[in-house]
């Protein structure tokens, strides 16, 4: 199915010009447009959720005062390496 918009004739000549510099046609400008547009109101994907089941070391929260720059990133390496072998499984 396709539609006919019409647009004032000033508004489709700065549509033309700047398709033109694109290398496209006025309409795969407006249709490339449409699309980014359509994709932009998707919504955006979940942001990560802290899980405490998946995280091997989750016993240990609330058992002490991390400190150490190493304990820190030895955490977070675990967490990264758990992750990984979710998606390699």
């Amino acid at each position: 199915m396709s539609h006919a918009i019409y647009l004032p004739d000033n508004v489709y000549q700065t549509i033309k010009v700047y398709a033109a510099k694109h290398g496209q046609k006025p309409e795969e400008f407006i249709q490339a447009w449409a699309l980014a547009l359509r994709e932009q109101a998707e919504p955006a994907p979940e942001t990560f959720h802290y899980d405490p089941a998946e995280d091997p070391l989750a016993e240990f929260l609330g058992t002490g005062e991390l400190t150490s720059p190493d304990a820190i990133r030895k955490h977070d390496e675990a967490i990264a390496e758990e992750a990984l072998n979710a998606h390699a499984e």
